[in-house]
């Protein structure tokens, strides 16, 4: 049974009254503003599952609007016209223990992933890279984030449901000591030709003269910070006794296409890492040289990007957390082709752990149960079934949620919790 898809046989009874008469709309959209979106009800023939419906009002010129529920594509998510007010609405069943950021785009391209030209995969990609989904005006939730330096802050619409597991390391706690970010701008890598900004964070009481501290490397640096934001995880976390006191590295991509280069395996990469950047860091940093101290963390590629390390090179990272790891990927894939025209062999990463012998690792995957099927979660439970038959060290689970940082941000605090935890004694 899914844990979520589009119901298109339900209509909330707001929507049904609109729909019987659609001057009511002015009063509809002041009942949302006080009860707030999306309009919620218990699921009467499934137990544990909620009937979700979205609204949103139709931009003045726009032909129809999107919504992101989490999962599926963009042609399959256009919400429904109540004909006679701007009214836009679709109906979703979730299961209880979803999280999910949603949001809302006007007249995106319909095109099917899947199936898409080169031509029409380029033009949607032109879109994509430079629009920016329109939050909820009435959420009941949302997330607000850097989005860069001279841009307005990203606000993220969230949808939570009854049994969604709470997430009580994410948010600022005033009463529980800080650490401190220290920023260079320009790290320059010989290696990759190209330079980058990169911070590393030092927890509350850092004493360059102690034990060296554990070192965690966290890719899409500028992400990792301020929609995860892991540092602030951490301090809460250390505050609680829950981790160690660490260390910690965000790595940012010096453009913004660069990660499409340098994150899916790449040796250069690899390099840059072990021979540049860990260098630079245990020169200036009290960290630890031993691999069981190192972890390192990605999100989608950069998840692929974690798995990498520690197979590249598991004399530094001896930890690795993979949320939503791109297993998918191999070696020829091109971001810019239509993938029905691509030849390049899937699951590259998982073919070379299963060829290697068993290394020195301790492992993290995750991927929700919203993501693609045959894309996203088959690669995923194929690399599981490879690391348990070697007999790794993995923690492996598979959330109710999507490809979002609103389920990341939750689970990267459980695993660093399974991972760092303090030491005995």
């Amino acid at each position: 049974m899914s844990i979520a898809e589009r119901v298109a046989d339900h209509l909330h009874p707001a929507i049904a009254a609109l729909k019987a008469d659609p001057a009511g709309a002015a009063a509809f959209w002041e009942r949302v503003a006080v009860e707030k979106a999306p309009l919620i009800e218990a699921d009467p023939e499934r137990p544990g599952f909620s009937l979700v419906t979205y609204v949103f009002p139709l931009p003045e010129g726009a032909k129809y609007v999107v919504v992101s529920p989490g999962f599926g594509e963009a042609k399959d998510n256009v919400l429904d016209l109540i004909p006679g007010t701007n009214v836009c609405h679709a109906a979703y069943r979730y299961r209880n223990d979803v999280r999910a950021t949603y949001g809302f785009m006007a007249d995106m391209p319909l095109i099917d992933i899947w199936r898409a030209t080169d031509a029409e995969l380029k033009a949607f990609m032109d879109v994509m890279l430079t629009a920016v989904p329109s939050p909820d005006p009435h959420h009941r939730e949302s997330f607000t984030s850097r989005a860069g330096e001279g841009q307005p802050d990203n606000v993220a619409s969230i949808l939570s449901l009854p049994d969604a597991p709470a997430q009580p390391y994410v948010a600022r706690r005033a009463d529980v000591p800080h650490g401190k970010v220290d920023r260079t701008d320009a790290f320059a890598s010989q290696i990759l030709g190209n330079a980058r900004r990169i911070w590393v964070y030092t927890p509350p009481g850092y004493d360059a003269d102690a034990a060296p501290y554990p070192l965690l490397v966290a890719f899409d640096g500028g992400g990792s910070l301020t929609l995860t934001p892991i540092h602030r995880i951490i301090e809460n976390l250390i505050a609680e006794g829950r981790i160690r006191p660490m260390v910690a590295v965000f790595v940012d991509n010096p453009t913004a296409t660069s990660r499409n280069d340098e994150l899916p395996c790449s040796e250069p990469f690899a390099g840059f890492l072990e021979t540049e950047l860990i260098p630079w860091v245990r020169e200036r940093y009290n960290v630890s040289a031993d691999p069981a101290d190192g972890y390192v963390t990605g999100v989608s590629y950069g998840g692929l990007a974690a798995m990498w390390m520690g197979y590249r090179l598991p004399h530094v990272f001896g930890n690795v957390i993979a949320q939503a790891p791109s297993l998918w990927w191999g070696p020829g894939f091109d971001m810019t082709r239509a993938l029905g025209s691509q030849t390049y062999k899937e699951g590259w990463l998982v073919d070379q752990y299963e060829a290697a012998p068993k290394l020195p690792l301790r492992i993290w995957q995750e991927i929700g149960l919203m993501e693609h099927p045959e894309r996203m979660i088959e690669p995923n439970r194929r690399m599981k079934a490879v690391l348990e038959a070697k007999g790794y060290d993995l923690t492996y689970s598979e959330p109710a949620g999507g490809h979002d940082y609103a389920l990341w941000r939750g689970t990267i605090a459980e695993a660093l919790e399974t991972l760092a935890a303090p030491i005995a004694g």
